[in-house]
């Protein structure tokens, strides 16, 4: 317990360090690129290049971390961080500031590994709640990195690249120093990262089943997440003050059930009560979010939303990881993170096209049917696989006994 706790603590720092940086420029590459006289469809296409290569880099460095260790791929992936912010703070021309977030979206692997890290680590049971430490992370990282990259930007648009740099810096020695390796599984080394080998592992009903889930799951979501800016300019006419105010209290809800209140319920409710109830009761209020003419009601409907996108991801996150072998789980889960890179490029798109052809209290219709997708695939699909699964795993426990 003594060894899994210091490597959640570890893992933890190491996250939250990573999503401070890329809290602090995010927000600003808008403006840095203007410097260099970006347009406005230059702007969005840079806002593209990170996701797009991460939907190539995740499974990738997972399944680096499945043949030559956790530890080696994390400081591959911390250290691409590092070298794609140096660039940034020193670029001099709009190309090398989409050559850095192209490069960090290449060599960003980092949540999965630690997902993985966490799967070698604990056993089935407190598996969900330390992935909710990792969530809550992440969700702090957004919470304080936008407003301190604000702070810092008075001085320059390079100030906080620099800044965000020396925490990739920080983050680098905290793994060489403070991380135990995890060791890859034996004969790992063995399987070739190809095609095939995701192919045979996908192929499996419950992972291929899950899989599906996600993707209506993180369309829904995403597209709110991405889009939800735009609705408040075009539904309740917003100041940003007031919109930054609702995304960080979203923010706050959300570190709350991932770092607290997730652990409380996986000892009552399992991962597949907790993904199936939670995206059925996820629908309605992705729907009437959307239809608000008020700050007030717009707050009551988010509160209970922001809830059940906190239990749903680090849920579907930890049942990945039982579906799926030791030595493949990096691959498995850098798929599974692939598709919310994809759709972070799909789903501002479709969000505004939507509010601009059919209008903005639509845009919950199209997210809550998305979500209604994935609780049809989950319930059809997924349960009577993992159900079979399940009993033929202890058919053969049995039979060994």
């Amino acid at each position: 317990m003594g060894k899994e706790r210091n490597v959640l603590r570890t893992l933890f720092f190491i996250v939250l360090a990573d999503m401070l940086g890329f809290g602090l420029i995010i927000p600003l590459l808008p403006y840095y690129a203007k410097e260099f006289g970006a347009s406005a469809l230059m702007i969005g296409l840079l806002g593209s290049v990170y996701p797009l290569g991460q939907i190539f880099a995740s499974p990738l460095i997972g399944r680096l971390s499945d043949k030559y260790g956790r530890k080696r791929a994390l400081l591959l992936s911390v250290g691409g961080t590092f070298v794609s912010l140096l660039i940034l703070g020193f670029a001099k021309s709009l190309s090398l500031i989409f050559f850095s977030r192209l490069f960090d979206g290449l060599t960003g692997g980092n949540i999965t590994v630690a997902q993985s890290y966490i799967g070698d680590f604990t056993d089935e049971k407190s598996r969900t709640k330390s992935l909710g430490l990792i969530g809550a992370a992440f969700g702090l990282g957004f919470i304080f990195g936008p407003a301190f990259g604000g702070f810092l930007s008075q001085w320059g648009m390079r100030v906080p690249a620099f800044f965000a740099t020396g925490l990739s810096l920080i983050n680098i020695i905290n793994i060489l120093l403070f991380l135990p390796d995890s060791k890859p599984v034996r004969d790992s080394k063995s399987k070739p990262f190809t095609f095939q080998e995701l192919k045979k592992t996908f192929s499996q009903p419950a992972v291929a089943s899950l899989l599906f889930t996600k993707f209506f799951y993180s369309l829904g979501f995403t597209m709110f997440e991405s889009t939800f800016a735009l609705f408040a300019i075009s539904r309740l006419n917003l100041p940003v003050s007031t919109t930054s105010f609702i995304l960080a209290y979203v923010g706050v809800i959300i570190v709350f059930v991932q770092g607290f209140l997730i652990g409380k319920l996986t000892k009552k409710y399992s991962e597949a009560d907790l993904i199936r109830y939670g995206i059925f009761l996820a629908v309605p209020f992705l729907v009437l979010y959307s239809f608000a003419k008020s700050i007030p009601v717009l707050l009551v409907l988010l509160a209970p939303l922001s809830v059940f996108s906190a239990v749903l991801g680090v849920s579907i996150s930890s049942m990945a990881t039982k579906l799926v072998s030791k030595d493949k789980l990096g691959g498995a889960l850098g798929i599974f993170n692939s598709v919310d890179s994809l759709m972070r490029i799909i789903s501002p798109v479709l969000g505004a096209t939507i509010v601009q052809y059919i209008g903005a209290k639509y845009l919950g219709v199209v997210e809550g049917f998305a979500m209604f997708l994935s609780a049809i695939v989950f319930g059809s699909l997924f349960l009577p696989k993992y159900s079979a699964k399940t009993k033929n795993e202890k058919g053969q426990l049995l039979i060994e006994k």
